[in-house]
């Protein structure tokens, strides 16, 4: 039976150790669990370009103990993406070094960590990744007097120590994911992740998940990550820019204004001719601040098996909320005997909508509760609610169909929905536009 690439990375990274010392490489086995890894990450959509062995992440604002080397650092359109640590324990000194092991591994999430430590920059704090490689052998596997005093009486091998360890590591943040291997080098070869928690189908899922996190922040978040990356101290900008009421009020008359450059740029667009969905999509969906205050993140587009959502927003109850894109070009109403109906486009759009919803009734408690047992994110999928984008009133205005008759006839759909709305690009854009005028005139 063929290997899968775990293991054969596993196998090749002993026979790289075994290898005589001039023919081994600069990290004994090193490369095999590194080429894995950027296989791993290039099939979560990173640049094989952006992947980085063996370099400083160039960030300020740690505890000073030196430009550390990662052992896989991910830099896309200059921002740190993931930052992956690579440590192999083996031989019959286990015992000796796995402190010194543990300090390091703490230390290096700790100094990285503080880079982050502010909110203006934890949307794009990268994935922090740990690969543990512990040599299964008499030394490591047997049973000895835990050096925990109220970890009472029962003896524990270094193994069962380490794992213990990476739980703790993992439940405090220092790091987003752990892949734990125990393997016996040939030629009496075996590979085995004691807990499935720290699995390497784990850690890929929980890197491929902060990665879309990270490119799904805001222009904002994704700025001030790039500034961090080019050697600044994100504190020491913020601290002396808000030192003073002008300087407060400067930074955030900036952020406005980016903002409504992305208002303005989404108008024209929605108004283009040869303007699609997907268009609209890949401006929008960065940018769920549009949406209102009351969303605090997105979720995975994936969440239903078979279903896939536009933009699914999180709200601050953490209940969900499904945004639906149509095209701006999408019809809105149709005459009817004398009068104005949505057009079959809408009702589509909404039937969808309700397809989505049924979906999430019937899977939500049992989707969430399998979220919570592997360690993700678990929405409140309980009665949520769905938003359709579509069309442009200024699109469908005619000398017989005025822009009036169009909000009206669309009020009224409204008026006799629960849990869906439609809503016009331009009902989006405008009232994202009026809020930031709002904000801007607060500052005066």
């Amino acid at each position: 039976m063929t290997d899968d690439p775990a293991t054969q990375a596993i196998r090749a990274f002993w026979q790289d150790r075994q290898a005589p010392t001039a023919e081994r490489r600069l990290t004994p086995g090193g490369d095999a669990i590194t080429g894995l890894l950027t296989d791993m990450l290039v099939g979560h959509g990173v640049s094989q370009d952006a992947v980085r062995p063996r370099q400083a992440p160039k960030l300020p604002g740690g505890y000073g103990l030196g430009n550390r080397r990662w052992d896989l650092l991910v830099v896309d359109d200059e921002l740190p993406i993931a930052a992956i640590e690579v440590k192999a324990m083996t031989g019959t000194s286990i015992g000796h070094n796995m402190r010194n092991r543990q300090e390091e591994i703490v230390a290096v999430a700790t100094d990285f960590a503080r880079t982050y430590r502010l909110p203006q920059v934890q949307e794009v704090k990268p994935f922090v990744g740990l690969v543990l490689i512990v040599e299964d052998n008499e030394v490591s596997a047997r049973l000895r007097r835990s050096p925990e005093p109220t970890a009472g009486t029962s003896p524990m091998s270094y193994q069962e120590q380490i794992r213990t360890f990476l739980s703790r590591i993992v439940k405090d943040g220092l790091y987003d994911a752990v892949w734990f291997v125990v393997t016996a080098p040939p030629p009496h070869f075996t590979v085995a992740e004691p807990d499935s928690a720290f699995g390497f189908e784990r850690f890929s899922r929980t890197a491929a998940e902060r990665i879309r996190q990270i490119r799904a922040a805001d222009d904002d978040a994704t700025t001030f990550g790039k500034t961090l990356a080019d050697h600044a101290d994100i504190e020491d900008i913020l601290s002396g820019i808000t030192s003073t009421p002008r300087g407060l009020s400067a930074a955030e008359a900036s952020v406005i204004q980016r903002r409504r450059d992305v208002v303005a740029g989404l108008q024209s667009l929605a108004l283009e001719p040869a303007t699609t969905e997907s268009a609209m999509q890949a401006a929008i969906s960065r940018n769920y601040w549009l949406f209102g205050g009351q969303y605090i993140a997105m979720a995975p587009r994936s969440i239903v098996p078979l279903d896939q959502y536009d933009i699914p927003l999180v709200s601050a109850d953490g209940s969900l909320h499904v945004v639906e894109l149509k095209g701006p070009a999408g019809r809105l109403v149709r005459e009817h005997r004398g009068s104005l109906i949505v057009a079959d486009e809408v009702h589509e759009a909404v039937s969808q909508c309700l397809n989505y919803l049924r979906s999430l009734d019937e899977t939500g408690a049992t989707l969430q509760t399998l979220r919570q047992n592997e360690g993700r994110p678990a929405y409140d999928f309980r009665r949520s609610r769905a938003t359709v984008i579509i069309g442009h009133p200024d699109r469908a205005v005619t000398d017989a169909v005025s822009r009036t008759r169009i909000e009206q006839t669309i009020r009224s759909y409204n008026a006799h929905l629960s849990r869906i709305q439609v809503l016009t690009y331009a009902d989006l854009l405008d009232g994202a536009e009026r809020a930031l005028r709002f904000e801007e005139e607060s500052l005066d």
